[in-house]
């Protein structure tokens, strides 16, 4: 006798086909929960607040700067800091205000006091410059930009060849006289926050050329799920070859 009754429960299985499907189904999603949501865990578990290089190097020299004991490296180590952390993406405008004030300060503090001024008026055209074009290779702010770095990058002591020096003049104003006070509460903080990264034996461990965390999530987990996928189509299959389990192709 045929039934009309054709509802099916997941959770309620009537049939062995169904019993089977709904456990297999459920072990494989707790195997893949727990691989993403465990890992994540234990990243968790494990993770130390570890400072940057710079910051290590940048917290006794600013303590000096603002105690007023600052050497002219210690100007120098805290304005390579903070153009360094200058080149955060996520910096709020706020941020990025402050971290230029304080680039700002350094600068003028190891700068020749004779040659300050017709630097600033350098940064004045960058900047203005910057304001006007269409492009970030224009010629002419391209050659301004090259002025500002040439005379700015090497009073702190950053190589002109380097990242450091195409992002100095970003982080220049045409006003080094000093910085708001308000700012040099504000710079400690925000180098902690942009230079301090949490860090354990998962993220530090190289595997196969990557650090493992990375390795785990981008390659282990894709392959883990199509080998979940493959397992399960087995089992279905082997589950219909023992019920003699025939699918209508018409």
């Amino acid at each position: 006798m045929e039934s009309d009754d054709y509802k099916i429960s997941f959770f309620r299985p009537t049939t062995q086909r169904a019993l089977v499907n709904r456990n297999l189904t459920i072990k494989l999603f707790i195997v893949w929960a727990v691989s993403i949501f465990g890992f994540q865990i234990l990243l968790k578990i494990f993770e130390k607040p570890v400072p940057e290089e710079a910051l290590v190097r940048f917290t006794p020299a600013w303590n000096n700067v603002i105690t007023g004991q600052a050497s002219e490296k210690d100007f120098q180590i805290a304005g390579q800091s903070l153009v360094q952390v200058m080149g955060k993406l996520t910096l709020s405008r706020d941020e990025f205000a402050a971290i230029q004030d304080g680039v700002g300060w350094m600068l003028a503090n190891v700068y020749p006091e004779d040659e300050l001024s017709s630097l600033q008026q350098d940064v004045r055209k960058v900047n203005s410059l910057r304001e006007q074009i269409t492009s970030l290779q224009d010629i002419e702010y391209l050659a301004a930009k090259e002025v500002v770095i040439t005379r700015a990058a090497p009073a702190l002591g950053i190589d002109e060849g380097t990242l450091l020096a195409q992002l100095l003049p970003l982080g220049l104003t045409d006003d080094m006289a000093g910085i708001a006070e308000e700012n040099k509460q504000k710079i400690p903080e925000i180098m902690y926050i942009y230079m301090t990264h949490n860090r354990s034996f998962l993220t530090d461990t190289i595997f196969l050329g990557f650090p493992f965390h990375y390795f785990y999530t981008a390659v282990f987990l894709l392959i883990l799920f199509i080998a979940l996928c493959w397992y399960y189509c087995y089992r279905i299959d082997r589950l219909h070859a023992r019920l003699n389990f025939m699918e209508k192709t018409d």
